[in-house]
């Protein structure tokens, strides 16, 4: 599913002579031509001079420049080879943290759906599934709507959370400057994907006492054992990818936060994790503050000042990440609530609501039952947007949150189908109260 994503990518991959036609992108390589000196950006302002450092995104312009010259077909060809490298790289990383070949190929091929603008195909599918839950759930269980009506709600979530997101490749596949978010992105999903294996490999598990209920063990039982050996390599090559990601673009100043986040997952799985690495993750921030200011202006720059925001804005930015009917619950009220009742019988919007308010609610309480991952997946693409949230919005901040997102979307399709199967399955049944003593057994003394 990932080589089909790939190749999805591949296929939408922008040609047009006008994408070198954007007065950034036009600037950029204006200033590239007249300095002709590529490793000069890692001592400097990059090529707009607006007080960010960005060396090794700069590097990507510079090389196409070199082999493309003025033919825009070959930027967008680099555009498209990176996002598929952040597709690949994704896969890695998932298959690492959750060590589930099959959850790792629906996630990753979901983030390539979004890529290519086609992630909304899927929500149809799960309004679908919704149905049967809700019908066959209502005929099985006519009575028991705890065994169908979290299903239909649950499978609502997905519907919607699969086509509400932010159009990615319209500011990644189909725009040169978003270069800059998917380069960040190939060294930030590395160093995930690096950490993630040497913890997976190497760290020993938290052995549970077995219980009566847990299956006896058999001659295929295979028991873990951690590699042979410390594979200290991994953790310095996820460093050595942090230093490459901070020095792309500034939202890679979430990746320590991403690695501890991976931390706590391996240890909510039952590894013993080495915290120790967690203290050069974290210092790779410092070493990026210093040499940026050694560099760049202390003072933020004009573009900078119009850029930042606060208000609304933000909070509104957050919650779709968070909570994402609180901003419809608002706008509900402030306008078809105060026309009640007339509003329910003139629009679907006010049940459009409260579907979204109840699915949501429905999705935390049901997600308790594969909680991990899908906590997992959730929080990671909440830290990778946050600093994000106090800026002007363009859509390629929300590609590296949707990488992660993606899990977090197929750990809940996982549970939609879950439900439904249960929905409308037969009912168990109590088995009768056993006799005491039972028959045949031996008399008590």
């Amino acid at each position: 599913m990932a080589i089909l994503g790939c190749l999805l990518i591949l296929r939408d991959r922008a040609t047009s002579s006008d994408l070198l036609l954007d007065s950034d992108t036009s600037v950029l390589l204006r200033t590239i031509r007249a300095k002709h000196s590529p490793f000069s950006w890692f001592t400097s302002d990059w090529p707009l001079y607006n007080h960010f450092y960005r060396p090794v995104s700069t590097l990507a312009f510079e090389l196409d420049n070199r082999l493309y010259g003025n033919a825009a077909w070959g930027y967008g060809l680099t555009n498209a080879l990176l996002c598929v490298a952040c597709t690949l790289l994704l896969f890695w990383f998932l298959r690492e943290l959750t060590d589930r070949p099959w959850l790792t190929g629906v996630a990753t091929f979901i983030f390539a759906l979004w890529q290519v603008g086609l992630g909304y195909r899927l929500s149809d599918p799960f309004l679908l599934l919704g149905a049967v839950a809700f019908i066959g759930g209502l005929m099985r269980h006519p009575k028991n709507w705890r065994l169908w009506l979290p299903a239909t709600l649950v499978c609502y979530e997905v519907s919607t959370q699969v086509s509400n997101v932010a159009e990615i490749g319209v500011h990644t596949l189909h725009w040169l400057p978003g270069r800059t978010a998917l380069v960040m992105t190939v060294f930030a999903l590395a160093a995930s994907a690096l950490y993630c294996r040497y913890e997976r490999l190497y760290a020993e598990r938290v052995v549970a006492k077995p219980t009566p209920l847990d299956p006896p063990a058999t001659r295929n039982t295979v028991r873990f054992e951690p590699k042979s050996g410390s594979g200290f390599i991994y953790p310095i090559l996820a460093i050595v990818a942090t230093l490459l990601a901070l020095a792309s673009y500034e939202q890679a100043v979430m990746v320590p936060a991403i690695l501890l986040a991976c931390a706590c997952t391996f240890r909510w799985q039952g590894y013993r994790v080495r915290w120790g690495w967690q203290v050069p993750f974290w210092g790779t921030i410092a070493v990026y503050w210093v040499v940026r200011h050694a560099y760049i202006p202390p003072s933020p720059s004009h573009y900078q000042l119009q850029q930042f925001r606060t208000g609304p804005g933000v909070y509104i930015s957050l919650s779709n990440y968070l909570i994402p009917s609180l901003f419809g619950l608002e706008s509900a009220f402030q306008s078809w609530v105060p026309l009640l009742p007339i509003s329910l019988i003139s629009s679907l919007e006010p049940l459009g609501t409260v579907m979204s308010v109840a699915s949501d609610i429905a999705t935390v309480i049901q997600a308790r039952r594969r909680w991990v991952l899908t906590f997992a997946g959730f929080g990671m693409a909440f830290l990778a947007f946050l600093p994000m949230a106090w800026v002007k919005q363009f859509n390629h901040y929300h590609y590296w949150p949707l990488a992660f997102k993606s899990l977090f979307v197929a750990m809940l399709g996982w549970l939609a189908f879950d439900l439904t199967l249960s929905a409308v399955s037969p009912q168990t049944q109590q088995a009768p109260p056993r006799r005491d003593p039972a028959p045949g057994s031996l008399p008590h003394r």
